[in-house]
């Protein structure tokens, strides 16, 4: 039987061949009184989530989570509580943020900032705390998505800092199997609730956002120019304390640099040479925290120019000389 705030409905299975197809005239509506049509679902699963002071603690909570296959137009069930309830007409502002992942079918999103937008599969899409939206399938037709409702310290500074705006909140992903994974992944973890499964559906979430951000730098890459940045980033990894010229590396790679220098920023969301400089910086504080070698000693064991150089870069990027980073983490 359900829990408390759950919902689990299996209406009349349709035989669609994979297609994405209307069902059948019966299925198509159900009233609830004069002028409110229900919506009908083939499949449809749910589940609001209690948050303890300790959840909250870990900076990133899911609410709740679920999915809905084949969705026909109309009002959504009605065992969805408040705020999160809405008919399309009034739409709603729910205290957070949520994720909404299609993956058959196509829709409309409407909200505050963006106006009504087309939604197919293959597209994520971001609702903010505090902002306007509403969403449905498109007429005579149905969808299959996934969502989930999070909230806490670490999305807001996600948005604060820029990685995902409510003026922006449909990213165009493709259908992943690595997203379907990971809401997969969470809704068993709402239905079964090992121990800790609000921090281990909060990874879920984190995924799920990581996924996001990659596609908003742009359209998924390749598999052979994926292998190539992993098969990159292992040399560099490799040879931290050498000095790489990275268009001999590119080449190296049967690349030109200025793809091989695109296609690794969208990989790791930094150049290859500022990627390579933070392992250098990385493993000068493994040198100054775990050896008794000069400051002098490390700047030449990690190929900078002198002294001055490394302190004045190991300062830009920690904040501290390599002295008083020592001295912090004695």
């Amino acid at each position: 039987m359900p829990r408390d705030n759950e919902s689990y409905l299996r209406l009349r299975s349709v035989s669609d061949g994979g297609q994405c197809l209307p069902l059948p005239e019966a299925d198509k509506v159900e009233f609830l009184h004069e002028g409110v049509v229900r919506r009908v679902a083939r499949e449809e699963y749910f589940r609001y989530l209690p948050v303890s002071p300790r959840d909250r603690g870990w900076d990133l909570y899911v609410t709740g989570a679920g999915r809905i296959v084949h969705a026909m137009p109309g009002t959504p069930d009605p065992g969805h509580p408040s705020p999160y309830y809405y008919v399309w007409e009034n739409g709603r502002e729910l205290p957070y943020f949520g994720a909404l992942y299609v993956t058959q079918g196509e829709g409309e999103f409407d909200s505050k900032f963006t106006g009504s937008r087309t939604i197919t599969a293959g597209t994520v899409v971001l609702t903010f705390p505090g902002v306007w939206h509403r969403y449905r399938p498109l007429p005579n037709t149905h969808w299959t998505y996934y969502w989930v409702h999070f909230a806490g310290g670490y999305p807001e500074r996600l948005m604060q800092r820029g990685f995902f705006s409510p003026r922006s909140p449909v990213l165009r992903t493709g259908v992943s199997e690595l997203l379907l994974q990971s809401y997969v992944a969470m809704l068993d973890r709402a239905r079964s609730e090992p121990p800790g499964y609000q921090q281990l559906m909060a990874a879920n979430v984190m995924e799920i956002l990581g996924v996001a951000m990659a596609a908003s730098r742009g359209q998924p890459q390749p598999e052979r120019l994926n292998a190539l940045a992993r098969q990159a980033t292992l040399l560099l990894q490799q040879r931290v304390e050498e000095l790489i010229d990275m268009k001999q590396l590119a080449c190296s790679l049967h690349i030109s640099y200025d793809r091989f220098r695109h296609v690794f920023k969208q990989h790791t969301g930094m150049a290859p040479y500022q990627y390579h400089l933070q392992l250098r910086i990385n493993r000068a504080k493994e040198l100054l925290n775990g050896t008794r070698m000069s400051v002098k000693e490390i700047a030449a064991r990690l190929q900078f120019d002198d002294t001055y150089h490394f302190s004045r870069i190991f300062k830009k990027k920690t904040g501290m000389s390599p002295s008083q980073w020592r001295g912090e983490t004695k």
